[in-house]
């Protein structure tokens, strides 16, 4: 059994894990040496340059001199998997829409492994911030701070929402983030009444955002579309009804082509 975890526990495969380990350390640090990802994990440095090598081989890394960044398959990679996405599919158009009406950015996203992960994003004409968009694009974010990612935990029971928050904790952003299980629990029972989340500076600030949630065919949260604006834009009635409203009516028309495309395969 070489390999793979104990026979009672779920069987893994740990090269896998540590190549999926050494793919996310590199991304993290952004161009490591050997040594500076060899100080990241609990391997020798054999056998980490033996999977860099390997990695590097199989298009899933690039070397540069002594250094390493991601190779060029992720690209093709990341690209079939939105295109493969439903969600993907149902808003983009919509998501397209919305950031010109608000010429402001629009995001569409989901969840996985209890963050948040944009799969689309569209810049409107008066759009702010582009390399803080593109980090978010990069690197999963945590759900309680963000619009979209309030939105999204509003759907979910009490018990899944604990589970999240025991593994991802409440980071504090700003002054303005929730850090107290409570208030955030109270806050998402509002989202639910009154069917989307604001972000009020909680991420970073000078920057607002609003998000609705996204449901599926079966019902359940499959995603959220959100607006993002510096605060000197997004104010006054413009956050509290006007793109609230759009934002609602965007994640509507994203269930109905949802439910559109579930009725048109069946026919």
């Amino acid at each position: 059994m070489s390999g793979y975890d104990a026979p009672d526990e779920p069987r893994r495969i740990k090269s896998v894990q540590t190549a999926s380990r050494i793919v996310s350390v590199v991304q993290r640090l952004s161009n490591p040496t050997l040594g500076d990802i060899c100080a990241e994990l609990d391997a020798s440095k054999g056998t980490i340059h033996t999977y860099l090598a390997t990695l590097e081989e199989e298009g899933f890394l690039m070397r540069d001199g002594q250094s390493y960044r991601l190779g060029l398959r992720f690209v093709t990679l990341s690209e079939s998997v939105r295109n493969e996405t439903q969600l993907y599919r149902a808003g983009k158009e919509e998501v397209d829409a919305l950031a010109a009406r608000t010429h402001e950015y629009a995001h569409l996203t989901l969840v996985q492994q209890g963050r948040e992960v944009t799969i689309y994003e569209s810049r409107g004409d008066d759009a702010v911030a582009t390399d803080y968009h593109l980090r978010m694009r990069e690197t999963p974010q945590h759900l309680h701070y963000s619009a979209s990612g309030k939105a999204l935990l509003s759907q979910f029971d009490d018990e899944r929402v604990r589970s999240i928050l025991d593994s991802e904790g409440l980071t504090e952003q700003t002054a303005n983030t929730i850090t107290d299980r409570d208030e955030l629990f109270a806050t998402l029972e509002q989202i639910r009444e009154r069917g989307y989340a604001v972000n009020d500076e909680e991420e970073i600030r000078g920057m607002r955002s609003v998000g609705a949630p996204i449901r599926g065919v079966d019902g359940g949260v499959c995603g959220a579309v959100s607006v993002t604006a510096p605060t000197s834009r997004l104010t006054g009635d413009r956050f509290k009804t006007e793109v609230p409203k759009l934002v609602v009516e965007t994640a509507n028309l994203i269930e109905l082509n949802l439910e559109t495309a579930v009725y048109d395969r069946r026919r």
